[in-house]
Parts: structure tokens; sequence; C-alpha cells
């Protein structure tokens, strides 16, 4: 493992006559003595030229600042010339804090010694950066049992506790240079009563180590320090030195035991990876008079602690911080802290989820306090004053489904930092968004959505919880269909941007764990691209091949009856050559010939270029339309027609079945070649197949030619109806074959949108569909805000489809992201007249800042789903089943997602009216399509559960009675 590790350590004991701000407040009275030294550990890690690094101070305060924190974090950066980003600063909460500041409200500290507290902390860090020495890492997990119970476990289930400690070995030279320790959440020690320095015993534990091993330094990583429970507060004073000294001598045993014992860590893969993103939150709803009551009646803590929240709410201040996910990948190990006290429940959670070499901590700032458990909202039968923590320490109480956004970050984070060949699957269950860049966002200022703006929109792409993007075509093209006809595959068209551009945005999206997919466009070209140019020059041309050219019918005419998506036949006359050239779709837009070798290299190497670039992915255009019969005989008429009423197509398009035109055997050998090269590549490069709606088993057939992701369109094809969709969803799991995992998309730029053909009503239904099936989810921009087809007038149109006679616009349904209610809906600062298509006529509503704003909004909806999903194994990339409620089959479509010990029952009612289904199940449910946002959450019993008509239900299965 190429790895460098560096270790620094700086004593913080303050100054003569500090009285120090501990747990007193709790107990009536005040910590004032010190039984050993204060401390910061730092550990910092840096791997290769262009690998990850990160430095970490682990320092025994209680609520650092986020101003002692960001002073830090500045002066590492200032001496290393390191990232802000990949400084974390971790208080491990012990209760002996001097640097507690007000906003906590848990003493006052002493101003001499906070104010040259960062300098000592920043020391450790730079330290251990001037430490860094290439290193050998090994690791051990020592079981330490019944060594404490965790007071945030009111069920008090030691199942729950951590089996033991984690210890990192790190060796320069092959002498010990420095260990890493990690044991629980809130340990508790049951028998303190004391004024000392409460629950040190892990800082007294590694001082007994390092007092064993000279040189060496010990860093310990938790979210709190074996605390003191007051409820169990007994005994002598004295009872806490042999308490100290008893837990820190069984702890420092656990450590050596694990240094003794420790394993090299595999060498697969990345060594370090490092990742640093903010996550989206709300607080609880809450009343400014009832904040005052409490304050007024509250005790000492609930007084101090609430009065500054009170002031600074009256005072119009923001009391809302930035929330934090650092995560660290070494070998095997991925470490996630969170700059908020985490419960055990969450890391729990987090280790099921992410795997049991998962560790996690809270790199606590003081200002944001506890995120707790659901059950922190239900008061255990044992209560313990931290469940009103949510109250007293932080501003304000977050919101009970904070448990699912930090799970949810820290799962994602996870992934982002897994390293090369961590998560080859990282596709399934990923959230994918279309963003069909014209209408996106426009950076330039020239009407046109470009890949700046779609840089610019990547925040809010990150908080919807998307997990990769596709791009949509940015090739330079005369733009008569949509950028699909290229006229130069290499090369970015202006009016979207530059090569530079694609770069900065791969990067850009990158660092937000934010995939990025482009269009792979293989069928066709532009009749402006230099091959056809010179294919259509002359017969003799070397690349007279590279393109479909018959000679006429015998007689005259078209060589056979092929009719275009876009009207009237796929040939059209050259006469200079006096050939016809074969065109699927516009007549500027001619195929090319996939049985010419030179074309197959010529467009794997157009694959490869963009891979190399860093595209993460790409969507196959018409994947089935690679190769067609070559005899070119002609297609059956259809009886009766064979017109898709879910399509916008030409009428020509459906008077026959399209049998020799399409889906030709051979075109599965082309999609292999395409995923070979897609599998040069480290990290799972994606490859996604646009195919139209077929028959199951032929569907499937696409994986077996090596495709990831076969668009199955047939199911977006499927009348809104619970019968219909079970049964066709039933059908494509029984055909997936072994191992695979199918992508679903309701929405897409060839359709009418979602909201216009199901209502507002049922769209939602549709969003707990589509965020919720065992499947990728692909999202068309903007149908997250509900947006409807907007009316183009034909002088605006941009389809060129529509052009033709009988000819269908599909422009309705691309018109401009809304992004504010202003000018151009925020979506360019050109006039409006030289807008790529107008903008919504809803857009004072259907907008990204009024749904923000809105709790019940579409926007909100889909972001608490995406949330849902990720914090899910279940959801996630669980199995699924379905039930079939009594009665009522054309009104409720009901299924089953289950991972491990995570289940979830889906409950969809399709209908305008309500309805019973029958469950066999005990839990509650964590989202409803009709309930208000921060509504007590409903429970579910073994019983009828009665939906609202149009309600979508997600129900936490706590037991599942049909199994008993």
């Amino acid at each position: 493992m190429t790895v460098r590790i560096g270790f620094g350590r700086t004593d913080l004991t303050p100054p003569l006559g500090v009285e120090l701000a501990g747990f007193g407040p709790f107990l009536g009275r005040r910590a004032t003595s010190v039984h050993a030294p204060l401390y910061a550990r730092a550990i910092a890690v840096a791997s290769g030229v262009d690998g990850g690094r990160w430095v970490l101070v682990s320092c025994d305060l209680l609520g650092v600042s986020a101003a002692i924190v960001d002073d830090v974090v500045a002066r590492v950066a200032d001496a290393t010339g390191w990232h802000p980003g990949e400084v974390v600063v971790h208080a491990t909460h012990n209760h002996s804090g001097p640097a507690t500041v007000e906003n906590v409200g848990w003493g006052e500290p002493d101003e001499r010694y906070v104010a040259g507290v960062a300098e000592l902390i920043a020391r450790a860090c730079v330290e251990a950066i001037a430490a860094l020495a290439p290193s050998t890492v090994r690791h051990a997990v020592v079981p330490l049992e019944e060594f404490a119970h965790n007071r945030m476990l009111p069920s008090r289930d030691p199942s729950l506790i951590d089996s033991g400690v984690h210890v990192l070995r790190v060796d320069h030279g092959g002498e010990l240079a420095g260990f890493v320790a990690s044991y629980s959440c809130h340990p508790v020690i049951c028998c303190e009563e004391t004024s000392a320095v409460h629950g040190d015993y892990p800082g007294e534990a590694l001082r007994i180590v390092e007092a064993a091993h000279p040189g060496a330094t010990g860093v310990f990583l938790q979210g709190a320090l074996g605390d003191i429970n007051p409820l169990y507060a007994h005994g002598p004073a004295d009872e806490s030195m042999v308490a100290l000294e008893l837990f820190a001598g069984r702890f420092a045993d656990a450590v050596s035991a694990g240094l003794a014992s420790a394993e090299p860590l595999p060498t697969d893969g990345d060594a370090v990876a490092v990742v640093k993103q903010e996550i989206p939150y709300e607080l609880a709803p809450y009343d400014l008079d009832e904040l005052r009551r409490r304050r007024d009646e509250g005790d000492e803590v609930t007084a101090v602690s609430l009065g500054r929240t009170v002031a600074a709410l009256e005072a119009g201040e923001d009391v809302r911080r930035p929330l934090w996910m650092h995560a660290l990948r070494l070998g095997p190990l991925t470490l996630l802290g969170y700059n908020v006290e985490v419960f055990h429940g969450i890391k729990r959670r987090l280790q099921e989820a992410v795997g049991e070499n998962c560790l996690v901590l809270s790199t606590t700032n003081g200002w944001l306090g506890y995120a707790p458990t659901h059950d922190a909202y239900e008061p255990p039968a044992d209560p313990y004053p931290a469940y009103e923590v949510p109250i007293i320490a932080c501003h304000l109480p977050f919101r009970p489904d904070i448990e699912d956004d930090l799970v949810a970050a820290g799962v994602r984070a996870a992934g982002l930092v897994g390293g090369a060949g961590s998560d080859e699957d990282w596709w399934r269950g990923a959230v994918v968004y279309e963003c069909h860049l014209p209408s996106f966002r426009d950076g330039s200022g020239d009407g046109i959505g470009d890949l700046e703006g779609l840089i610019e929109g990547l925040d809010y792409l990150r908080d919807l919880g998307v997990d990769a993007v596709w791009t949509g075509p940015f090739y330079r093209s005369p733009l008569l269909d949509q950028g699909f006809d290229v006229s130069d595959y290499l090369d970015v068209e202006p009016v979207f941007g530059s090569l530079e551009k694609f770069d900065r945005l791969v990067a850009a999206a990158h660092e937000r764990g934010i995939r990025v997919i482009v269009d792979y466009i293989p069928n066709h070209t532009s009749d402006r691209h230099p091959w056809f140019v010179a294919s259509r020059s002359s017969r003799d041309d070397p690349m007279r091949d590279w393109y479909v050219w018959r000679d006429p019918a015998p007689g005259g005419g078209v060589p056979n009856n092929w009719t275009s998506e876009a009207g009237g036949s796929v040939w059209e006359y050259d006469e200079p050559t006096g050939q016809y050239y074969l065109h699927s779709h516009l007549v500027e837009q001619p195929d090319l010939n996939w049985r010419n070798a030179e074309v197959r290299k010529a467009l794997l190497d157009v694959l490869r270029f963009w891979l190399d670039r860093g595209a993460d992915g790409v969507r196959i255009d018409v994947a089935h339309m690679l190769l067609k019969d070559p005899e070119f005989r002609d297609n059956p008429a259809a009886p009766g027609g064979n017109h898709n009423a879910f399509d916008l197509q030409h009428p020509d398009f459906g008077t026959q079945l399209h049998v020799h035109d399409r889906r030709h055997p051979d075109t599965f050998t082309a999609l292999a070649e395409i995923r070979a090269v897609a599998d040069e590549y480290a990290g799972s490069r994606l490859t996604i197949a646009e195919i139209e709606a077929m028959p199951w088993a032929d569907w499937a057939e696409y994986y077996s030619a090596g495709m990831h992701l076969p668009f199955p369109f047939r199911l977006l094809e499927t009348h809104w109806r619970a019968d219909l969709l079970r049964s066709e969803l039933a059908a494509l799991y029984a055909a997936l074959p072994d191992g695979a995992w199918p992508i679903v998309a309701l929405g897409n730029h060839d359709r009418v949108r979602l909201a216009t053909r199901l209502g507002p009503a049922q769209a939602r239904v549709a969003a707990v569909l589509l965020l919720t099936l065992a499947a990728t989810p692909c999202l068309l921009y903007a149908d997250e805000l509900g947006m409807t087809d907007q009316p183009v007038p034909v002088e605006r149109q941009r389809d060129y489809f529509a052009r033709t006679h009988g000819g269908v616009s599909r422009d309705p349904s691309r018109t401009p992201m809304p992004w504010t209610d202003g000018v151009n809906g925020g979506f360019s600062s050109a006039p409006e007249a030289s807008l790529w298509l107008p903008v919504s006529h809803d857009v004072e509503r259907l907008n990204v800042v009024a749904q923000l704003a809105d709790p019940e909004s579409m926007l909100r909806l889909y972001r608490a789903l995406t949330r849902l999903r990720h914090a899910s194994p279940a959801l996630r990339r669980g199995s699924i089943a379905f039930d079939i409620p009594d009665g009522g089959t054309e009104a409720v479509l009901a299924y089953r997602r289950a991972h491990g010990n995570d289940q979830k029952l889906v409950l969809l009612n399709l209908t305008d009216r309500p309805a019973s289904v029958p469950v066999a199940v005990t839990g509650r449910v964590l989202l409803s399509t009709v309930s208000a946002a921060g509504a007590p959450m409903r429970r579910v019993v073994a019983e009828e559960f009665e939906l609202a008509a149009g309600e979508a239900v997600v129900i936490d299965v706590e037991r599942d009675h049909a199994d008993h």
C-alpha cells in the first residue's frame, strides 16, 4: 500500500486559575479539577501524487466552537498549503471542555485559554503533516465485552454495542509510529460522582499505551468518550479515580492487544480517498412563544441555551449552521465523520449499509449538538436527559428525519471514497438525472442551456440526491435534432461550451459525488460531418462505405418500404452519385454502416475519447438500430395500424411492423464491442442502452449483449392502472437475468411529460413508484417540479421532426427549467425572444426557489424520497416482492423491499378515491404524498390501512406478521 502517514501531539493543559466548564450544570455544580492534561492528537494521511490526503485532529474538548474550528483549519491550511476541506477537527466530547462556548451553555470558558487554544490544536495538525512518511498499516478488532452500556439505547440492547475496539497500527521503517483506536458511542461508566474530568478513560488509556511505546502517538476517535450518566451517579468522589483507572486500564489492554495482533491491510484499490460534502438539512418547526416558555420555566441549562437561541431568533438571525460529512477510505476501512453528535442507531444503520469496517465519529463543533434517532422523539421507558438535548443543546431541534439525512449522506460519501474496484456496481440503485442540456440552465447568457449552466446547477442536483447526471448531447452539431445530429464527435458545440468546460464539469461533479453520463450516438451523424461529406462526394471515395448506400429499386424509386420516425421514406436520393442513402431519422441524419470495420473502430475510438476525459458512462442512442437487415427486405404492413399512443412519432411510422430496419441479431455483437471498451476502464464505466418498447424476453437479451442497463420503455407505455402496472412489473422482474438490474424512467425527452399525462396528484404517486422500485431511477429534468407540457408556437419550435408534413413536435416537453419566479424563470439572462424555447406559463409556482420554500411541494417530495432511498439498504438495492391487496386491484399497487433487517412496504393508490388495504405488518409511515411535511408519523398495525385518494406511502416494517 502506497501510503504516507504522520502523527502530531500537543498538550492543551490550561493556564493556572482556569475554571473548567464541564458536566456540572446537569449535576448542579461545576467541574473544577483536572486529573490529567488535555491534549490534541492528529493523524495525517496522504497517498501518491494525485491521491487523497486528510488530517484529523482529535481533541478532548466539549463543544469546540465553530469559530475555533474555522481558526484551526485556516491556520493549518496557511502553514501547510493543504486545502481547508482536507482538515477535520474532531472534538471527542468527554465533558471536560475548557473551550466550551456560550452557545452551548455548559459553563463559561476562560477567555485567555480560548484565545490560544486554536493555535495549540493547529500545532498538532502541522506536526502530523510534517511527519508524513511511508507507512505500513495493520488493522485489528479486539473484543471488549461488558465494558459499558450505551446511554443512547433505551432498550439497553447489548447487541447494538460495538463488538470491539478497532485498532490501526502504523509503522515507519518497521517501528511503531502511532496508532488509532475507535470504540462505540457513549459507553457509560455507571459508578461515578466526581468533580474530576468526566469519562476521560480513553485519553488516560492512550497515555498508558504511549508510555509503553515511547515515540508513538495515539489518536482516539469517537463521538463521545465514556460519559457519566447522572441517573447512576452515586458513591464517594474517590470512586471517580477507581473507575478511571479501572476502565482506562481495560481499554489500554485492548489497544495493546490490537497492536500485537493487527494484520496487514489489503493493498487492492486506492490506498487513500477523501471526500467532504455539505449536507442539506431542515430544523423542526418551532414556535417562538413555546421556546420562550421553555426558557423561562426551564432549569439552568435550558435557560442558558435557549436564552441565546430565542435572542438570536428575535434578532432575526439565522440559527442554522452548515452540516458537514467527512469520509476517509484507508484500505478496507471507511471512516465517516459528522460535525454533529450522532446517536448509535445512526452508526448501526451505517455499518449495516456500508459494511462492518465502517467507523463513525462525530466531529462536533458545539453549535450543532445532537442528531437524535426517531425514538428520541418517543420518550423511552427509562428516560435520560440526553433525550432533551435537541431542545437544550441545539439552537433548535432537528427534524426527526435528520437520521435519514445523515445515513444517506454517509452511504453516498462511503461510495465516493470506495476506491477503484470497491463498488463496481455503483449504478445499482443510483439516481440518474436527465438534464437535457439546452433546457437545463444557461450559464453564458445566450438563451441556451450549456455546460457552464450545468456546472452552476450541480449543487442543486447534489441536494436533490442525484448520483449521476446524463448530460444529453453537446457535440458539434447544426442542432436540427437537439444535438443528436453530430458533425464532430470529438469537440463541443460552441453554444454549449468547450472541451475545457467539459473537463471542469467532470471535476466539479466528481467533487460533489455526482457521476457524469454522456450521450454516445453511434447510429448516425449529421450530413455535415466530414465523414459524410467525403462519403457522398463520390462512389469511389474511401469513406463511401462508411454510410448505407443503395441503388434505386428495379424500375426506379426507393430501395424498400422502410418508413422514418420523422415521416416518409428512410431513403434520400443523392442525384450526383445516383444512389440513395439511409436515414432512420431526419434527412440530415444519415445512418452509419456498422458492418464496416473502419466505422466500428472509429466509433469505438470516439467512446474511448470521452471515457479518457473522465465520463463515467454513456447512454447509447437508439442502441437497437445499429445494424439492419443486410438483405434490406421490406417491412410487413401493420394490420389496423401500429401507432404508439405514448410516443410522439410521425403517423407514417406506425403503418408497418419494423422488423427489418431495427433489432437485427447482429446488433448484439456491436453492443458487446461497446461494452468491451467500457470494461477497459476502472471504476465500472456504465452503459445505458436506449431501446424501444418490446416484449420482456426480447428486452432481456440486451443484458446478454453486455449492456448494464437497457431501458424498459414498455413500462413507460403502460396505462396508469394498478393491475396493469403490477402485471408489467412482475413480467419485467421475471425476465430479468440472474444478477442483472433494471433501470426505470417514467419521463423522457421524447414523450409527453409525466404531470401532463397523469395530473398533479398521480404525478406525486408516480414519484414514489419511480424512487422505490428495485431499479435505477432516471428522472427527466423538471419532473421533480411537476412541470407540465408548455405549448410552443410554430415559429419558436426547435424540433425539426415537426417540420415534416404531419410531424409531431417534442418541444412542449423540453421547455426550460424554471429556477426562480424572475425574468425567464431564472433560466437565462438573455432577452426572452432569444431563449432556446419559451419558459413555462406557470413559472411563479413551478420554480425551484418557490418549491424549496414549500414543505408540501413536489420538489420537497422528491428530495425526501431520494434521502429515504439513500438511507435505506432495502430501497437502494434490496429485493422486491409484490403484494396483492384483497379487492381493488385496479386501485392499489403494493410491494415490499427488503435487505437484511431493513424492510419497507410501499402502497400506491392510483385512483382519485380512498382505498382500504389489508396489511400484515406493524410499523410506521415514513413518507406520504398527502400528509404535510413534519406531520406526526402514523403507526401501522396488522389490519386495514386507509389510503387517501391519490396517496402513496412508504412504511418502515418493524414486524412482519405474515412470517409468524
